[in-house]
């Protein structure tokens, strides 16, 4: 059984991020997303069955990769930003191949092909905002997309944090590349999905690890 109450420990730092960010207090909302991929990682890590296997260490590297894009991932007119997208790019080819292996349940279903209308509608109405960034922004939609699918090929909670993540990422392109349609307060909605996103992944990953332990003690 996991024990949530490590998972709190990001939770408050999730929270302490938004807040901040509603409340506009850069001076705690700047540290505070530097903090929130490592406090989730402690939380996996804690909350995780031993020994650790290759699946459960490249989790924490698809968190380790989507701090660095915390880290670089804030202006796209910043020389770092290609930075901060390839580590994402990198996190979600992590999350696809776990989600394929490690923790897959079922097959993909076939309604998942909806998120091809929604990369090519994405790039469509961006395209004239993109400029030099359409190649890597189509490049890491597709990757986006696929670990997005094939989350539904595991646990509701990790397809559920997928779809927030998906979310997030679409809401934060619009914020970059589309400011004059951007909403009040997007950047306190774009961080809620996806601390929240990031939170449901963990923990579906966590508990499917520990079924298939369970599974495979039980049968060994």
């Amino acid at each position: 059984m996991i024990n949530f109450r490590w998972f709190g420990i990001y939770g408050a730092v999730a929270l302490v991020h938004v807040v901040s960010l509603l409340g506009g207090w850069d001076a705690i909302a700047t540290p505070s997303k530097f903090l929130l991929m490592p406090a989730l990682g402690v939380a996996v890590v804690l909350a995780s069955a031993r020994p650790f296997r290759r699946p459960d260490y490249g989790f924490l590297a698809a968190l380790a990769l989507a701090w660095i894009g915390d880290i670089f991932v804030a202006d796209a007119a910043s020389s770092s930003f290609i930075i901060g997208l390839a580590a994402f790019l990198a996190a979600h080819a992590v999350y696809l191949a776990l989600f394929l292996t490690a923790v897959r349940s079922r097959r993909i279903p076939w309604g998942t092909a909806v998120l091809v209308v929604w990369w090519v509608g994405l790039l469509v109405i961006l395209r004239d905002d993109l400029g030099l960034f359409f190649v890597p922004l189509a490049a890491y939609g597709a990757v986006l997309a696929a670990s997005t699918a094939s989350a539904f090929a595991t646990n509701r909670l990790i397809a559920s944090g997928a779809v927030l993540f998906l979310v997030s990422d679409t809401a934060l392109a619009w914020a970059l590349f589309a400011p004059t349609a951007v909403w009040w307060q997007s950047d306190v909605v774009i961080m809620a999905l996806y601390t929240g996103g990031q939170l449901s992944i963990a923990i579906g990953f966590v508990a499917a690890r520990r079924a298939s332990r369970k599974t495979a003690s039980v049968s060994g």
